[in-house]
């Protein structure tokens, strides 16, 4: 069969199982309804499921599509999801529940509850980073995403102590900024384990998914479960195997059913038959505690939180890769939740939520209205900046790997213009410089064993600057050779010669 009837093949099987799963719902949500057909079919997404809460009922929750589009097997509202980083609003609901325990402190340093293997600085003093600063993404951990290839899931993964000595650097001052990282909220879940004594998946298990009666919930893939869980289906690479990690910040699996009753625990509501977990005070912690984002908003305790969306506070507990899409949204002073989960990444969930709500509350339907009715607009490119002389000329240091320390020498001139040479590889690389937001920012091609480029493979320095030195972390993909695939983060220290 040639990729044209395959491809075809694949939408009517999605269309096909969405006549499978007739809803209880059969004229409400009419517009979420249709965004969700038309999604499938449109990016040809094997599967979806969907449930909204408002306070303590569910007013509707279906399946859409196949769980496993091979074995014909349908979505149900059972059915557990790979939820990416929305298990970030998890771990962090496991962190709250031991804050109110008196088994930890959020304003303590992390390495106070971590064992023989702790974060650590060149530079900084990395007891400052506390576990509030882990679990709101200002320790100064910086980009992190590791994982076992999608054609080798059973290859032997570091573990956490491995992982915190190779790459748990505090690359800048903690509590100076925030950068989004799965590392650290995978050192977060080490801080939890330490100080509950049990393993963290147990605790979640224990402490969370049983009390709020989430059946289909685990920490980690759980392929005995019954249901079995959703199948990932990867852009490009079709059906892939399950990842085998079970860290704290993208691990998580969850049915619709169960994640519409975290949900509601989180809008102040007990579900039927769930005992309380969290005291209001606490969830408002997680919530109102909030640091700038920047760009990306404002962020609280596991939640991106939007203080004013069509007149109303919002929170989002998010994740996504190529092969899964999660979606919850709350909108706490209506009790309202609307969860979306999808088995291959998809671009339109947040549509879906977007369209609930709006039948829901007819001022964020106005709201929602206006925006579709106001013709977007973009500012014009501002001029290319010329760097300060500060930055200009040549500079030498290191790069810190797992294995060896790697020297390197960067050219830059005035226009961010740049060449860079390091001794893991021979020739040089041309790059682009500038000064944004506090750091100099540096993309180098290749990576620090080859100037290859034509696979996308890139460096990006994120460097603060002092008197005539500047030091950070560098980004960059994972060797083949490793084993493993993703992209890591190191240290850096660069001098400008007197």
């Amino acid at each position: 069969m040639n990729r044209g009837w395959i491809a075809v093949a694949l939408l009517l099987a999605s269309t096909e199982a969405v006549a499978q799963t007739p809803s209880t719902q059969t004229t409400r949500f009419s517009a979420a309804r249709t965004l969700i057909q038309s999604g499938l079919a449109r990016e040809t997404a094997p599967g979806l499921a969907i449930a909204v809460a408002r306070g303590d009922s569910i007013l509707w929750e279906e399946g859409f599509g196949w769980a496993d589009l091979e074995r014909r097997i349908p979505v149900t509202v059972n059915t557990p999801f790979y939820l990416a980083s929305t298990t970030k609003t998890i771990t962090a609901t496991a962190l709250m529940i031991l804050r109110e325990r008196r088994r930890l402190d959020l304003d303590r340093p992390a390495n106070d509850y971590l064992g023989a293997a702790r974060i650590w600085s060149p530079h900084w003093n990395a007891n400052g980073a506390t576990v509030r600063h882990l679990a709101t993404h200002k320790s100064g951990i910086t980009t992190f995403a590791l994982d076992c290839p999608t054609s080798a899931p059973d290859c032997p993964f570091p573990s956490m102590a491995e992982l915190i000595r190779r790459y748990g650097v505090v690359s800048r001052p903690p509590g100076e900024s925030f950068d989004y990282s799965n590392l650290g909220y995978d050192i977060l879940g080490e801080v939890i384990a330490h100080a509950a004594r049990k393993e963290l998946g147990a605790f979640m298990r224990d402490e969370i998914f049983a009390p709020l009666g989430m059946k289909h919930s685990s920490l980690g893939v759980d392929t005995t479960a019954t249901p079995a869980p959703a199948v990932p289906y990867f852009w490009g690479r079709g059906r892939v195997p399950y990842s085998r990690r079970n860290f704290a910040a993208s691990s998580a699996y969850s049915s619709v059913h169960d994640l519409v009753r975290f949900g509601q625990l989180h809008v102040k509501v007990r579900p039927p038959g769930a005992r309380a977990i969290l005291s209001d005070a606490a969830l408002d912690t997680m919530q109102w505690s909030v640091v700038s984002a920047g760009s990306q908003g404002s962020y609280g305790i596991g939640w991106w939180v939007d203080s004013s969306r069509f007149g109303y506070r919002s929170v989002v507990a998010q994740g996504g890769t190529s092969a899964s899409a999660t979606w919850m949204r709350l909108i706490p002073s209506e009790r309202v939740v609307v969860v979306v989960l999808a088995n291959k990444g998809v671009s339109f969930a947040s549509d879906v939520a977007d369209a609930v709500i709006a039948e829901l509350l007819p001022r964020y339907a106005a709201g929602l209205d206006s925006t579709r009715r106001t013709p977007a607009t973009s500012a014009p490119a501002p001029a290319a900046a010329r760097l300060d002389t500060s930055f200009v000329g040549a500079w030498t240091g290191f790069v810190r790997t797992e294995s060896a320390e790697v020297k390197m020498q960067l050219t830059v001139s005035d226009s961010g213009a740049a060449r860079a040479t390091f001794s893991s590889r021979s020739g040089d690389s041309p790059g682009r410089a500038r000064f944004a937001d506090r750091l100099f920012r540096l993309n180098i091609a290749g990576d620090l064993t080859t100037t290859d480029s034509t696979g996308g493979q890139r460096m990006n320095f994120y460097l603060r600057p002092g008197d005539r030195i500047m030091n950070g972390a560098v980004t960059l993909g994972v060797s083949e050779a490793s084993g493993l695939e993703g992209r890591v983060s190191y240290w850096v220290e660069l001098e400008r010669p007197k």
